[in-house]
């Protein structure tokens, strides 16, 4: 028997260490995202029988003032609440990221404590948020009572201004673990020797930051942001547990996720507006808005390989 090349044996150790991944990838996520597409075109309830009605529920997406409205509210309010997300989590990330790698005393301990929100479920994250913004909770009691600085105490999921960046802060909290071991990871990859050299040329410590270490955090920002994008634009666990379907107040804190839960189950015990065919329309809709960021770090990460 002829021997196996070298590139030959890799490539079918590829095959069979991905092989396992592919076929549970299709078979929970890319099967059910066939089926949604077939579900989109029909008008059921979720019991009796579902009437096809084609692209109407598209039509009725884009066009109906009473889908259109909630829509485009929950779109904006979605980019919004990742913008913020995301800007929170690269600055304060990337902060504390710079703070570790300089030695600071203690750095192990920091580093278990910025990692302990990470594995809560988003219920217990939900349950300590609404816990600490109450008008009695820890926030409010420190900067009335302790501080002084508040006259009286803020409602800050009862604010329809306030409500929805909130619920963004305490996202960030919750994940901010991920973007500092990803940004410390690629400051660790610089290369002493040109931060050496640059301080041999006199540049500055802000200079040096500029010029050699954030060139590359570069990927690891763009990973964080993809992998945040899709996750904020498919989930919306704290709206749901702590807003509820009708994400109050006054929808405030409407995105995506409580759109198409509210389509699927209805916002209330009257709600009677139920649809699960325009729910998978909005399914799709949401995938189709996040495909081009996944397939930029999929063609990204095969241009590496």
């Amino acid at each position: 028997m002829a021997k196996m090349s070298y590139n030959r044996k890799a490539n079918l150790q590829r095959i069979a260490l991905l092989t396992p991944g592919v076929l549970l990838f299709g078979i929970f996520n890319f099967l059910p995202l066939v089926a949604l597409l077939g579900l989109s075109l029909v008008d059921w309830p979720g019991v009796g029988s579902a009437d096809f009605v084609g692209l109407e529920n598209f039509r009725k997406l884009a066009l109906e003032p009473y889908y259109r409205d909630q829509f485009v509210n929950a779109l904006v309010q979605n980019i919004w609440m990742f913008v913020l997300i995301i800007g929170s989590m690269l600055l304060l990330g990337s902060l504390l990221a710079l703070l570790l790698s300089f030695g600071t005393n203690g750095r192990g301990a920091y580093r278990a404590i910025y990692f302990l929100p990470y594995p809560l479920a988003g219920a217990a994250v939900a349950f300590l948020l609404d816990l600490m913004v109450q008008p009695r909770g820890a926030i409010n009691t420190f900067f009335v009572k302790t501080l002084g600085w508040w006259d009286a105490p803020i409602g800050f999921l009862g604010d329809t201004d306030l409500a929805l960046p909130t619920l963004a802060m305490f996202y960030a909290w919750h994940r901010m673990s991920f973007a500092i071991v990803l940004i410390l990871s690629a400051i660790v990859g610089v290369r002493v020797i040109l931060l050496e050299a640059a301080m041999l040329d006199g540049a500055s410590r802000w200079r040096m930051l500029k010029a050699v270490v954030f060139p590359v955090l570069a990927p690891a920002f763009v990973l964080i942001t993809v992998i945040v994008m899709v996750d904020v634009f498919n989930n919306a666990d704290y709206t749901l547990l702590l807003m509820g379907p009708e994400a109050g107040p006054l929808r405030s804190t409407d995105v995506l996720g409580t759109f198409l839960f509210r389509t699927s189950f209805g916002g209330s015990a009257t709600s009677v507006n139920v649809n699960f065919g325009m729910a998978a329309a909005i399914g799709l809709v949401t995938a189709i808005l996040i495909l081009p960021a996944a397939l930029f770090l999929a063609l990204k990460n095969l241009r590496k390989d």
